[in-house]
């Protein structure tokens, strides 16, 4: 895991981000192309002794906004990001740590986002994440997410 560049979206949730800190969200890994985000199931229960679908689509939404804010921290990118849009797919429960795992489009994909942002001091990037259903990534996929991500000079 890049320890360096992932204690700056560790510290980002801590000081901008209540929510993650009540759901105890967590990052478990980054290797520059996959973030994978954990949370225990306690916090985020529901009364099916389940994960929470609101818990499951925030933990969904914040592992590919940390995958765009780590690729711009990596770049020295110094802007305002916003999610634009999301749609998310519950598909089955998911009764154990919940861990959110975005993976990077390939490498041309980012190539156009930030030469976009370099041009126009503005860039948009569709990423979707999955949620398994037991926190192990061999298991079933419970959760689909798909969304939309803007940066914009600031």
């Amino acid at each position: 895991m890049n320890s360096d560049i992932s204690q700056k979206l560790k510290d980002f949730f801590v000081e901008h981000l209540p929510i993650t800190q009540f759901m105890e969200l967590e990052v478990d890994s980054y290797d520059g192309d996959q973030l994978i985000l954990q949370a225990p199931m306690e916090p985020n229960i529901n009364d099916k002794q389940t994960a929470f679908g609101g818990s499951l689509y925030n933990a969904a939404v914040m592992a590919c906004w940390g995958l765009v804010y780590l690729r711009t921290q990596e770049k020295g990118i110094q802007c305002n990001q916003v999610v634009t849009g999301g749609e998310v797919k519950y598909k089955a429960p998911v009764a154990g740590t919940i861990r959110a795992i975005a993976q990077a489009p390939d490498a041309a994909e980012f190539d156009r986002f930030f030469a976009d942002y370099a041009e126009t001091g503005k860039a948009r990037i569709s990423l979707d994440a999955i949620i398994t259903t037991d926190g192990q990534p061999d298991s079933k996929v419970a959760v689909t997410f798909s969304g939309n991500y803007a940066i914009i000079s600031g």
